[in-house]
């Protein structure tokens, strides 16, 4: 397909109408070049009538025809909804942001002043704020705020290798997927249970295998929801057994010596959980000192089994 757009916003969406309602409302916002823009809402299966919902938006921001594109996914699993994304995509630019977040005011024209073209051999992510729909718990401390997709690097200018974008707030030049591929949805075993990271993170150990940098926009900014039912321990115990479970599967198809690695790694993670204790226990943090221990023997009970 021509590109025809510099700039291609992708939104895969699932049974969340006020959520996507949310993301729609910070488009309102945003200054920008209509010619520039696309924002696909890739529909996976949705219960409610996600077409309807665009179209009335639409109708009343009567600047956003030709902007906003339709497109129905029926395979379920947010890979599916960004490969589809991908390859219907105008623009030279691809951002891949979650139906539950919205965007800074100003995220459009930051895209316009970072970026000009031609765009190629851009791999990266923006800042991600969690908004918890109530008080965050004490519990919650900040090596658990992956599990909501939380990213906050500073000033960095690149993501360390230790650390990857996530859907929430992702950014690749559509040349990249030339070179190494779409994503990879075959990774996620159970639609249920899906961590934030599980599919970026194979995608960006690609990118690194190709020599392509991986930038951090700290100024490319979005707030992401975290409804009530989210702020549990039932559903962080899940989200990270899950995550080491696929980490485990990853690492065996590499090979022995990427296992073992996995293995060495949560040796390092132990040591390093155990000062953290002490450090909790002797300012008064006992839930997260109780929370750090209980994390770190759900990861190893996983890579045991």
């Amino acid at each position: 397909m021509k590109q025809k757009k510099k700039f291609s916003i992708i939104v895969p969406t699932y049974n969340r109408p006020e959520l996507l309602g949310e993301f729609l409302e910070s488009l309102k916002v945003q200054k920008f070049e209509p010619d520039d823009f696309e924002v696909l809402i890739v529909d996976n299966n949705s219960e409610n009538d996600v077409k309807k919902q665009i179209e009335d938006f639409i109708n009343q921001n009567p600047k956003f025809s030709g902007v906003i594109r339709y497109l129905y996914e029926p395979k379920q699993g947010v890979g599916y909804c960004w490969n589809n994304g991908i390859e219907n995509a105008q623009g030279q630019l691809l951002i891949f942001i979650d139906d539950d977040a919205s965007l800074h005011y100003d995220y459009f024209i930051t895209l316009t002043k970072d970026f000009k073209s031609p765009i190629e051999n851009i791999t990266g992510g923006g800042h991600v704020s969690p908004v918890f729909e109530h008080q965050k718990p004490a519990w919650i401390y900040k090596y658990i705020m992956p599990v909501f997709a939380e990213i906050n690097l500073g000033k960095r200018s690149k993501f360390p290798k230790n650390k990857h974008p996530f859907g929430t707030n992702m950014i690749i030049s559509k040349d990249v997927f030339e070179k190494i591929g779409k994503f990879n949805p075959d990774i996620v075993k159970n639609m249920n249970i899906v961590p934030p990271g599980t599919l970026e993170k194979d995608f960006f150990d690609r990118v690194r295998k190709a020599n392509i940098p991986v930038y951090y926009f700290h100024d490319l900014v979005v707030w992401h929801f975290i409804p009530q039912e989210k702020m549990s321990r039932d559903y962080v115990k899940e989200q990270i057994i899950e995550a080491m479970r696929i980490n485990k599967e990853i690492s065996k198809d590499k090979g022995f010596l990427n296992f073992i690695f996995l293995f060495g790694n949560e040796i390092i993670k132990w040591l390093a959980a155990i000062f953290l204790w002490f450090y909790y226990i002797l300012s008064s943090q006992w839930e997260k000192a109780s929370m750090l221990l209980k994390i770190r023997r759900w990861k190893t009970r996983e890579l045991f089994k």
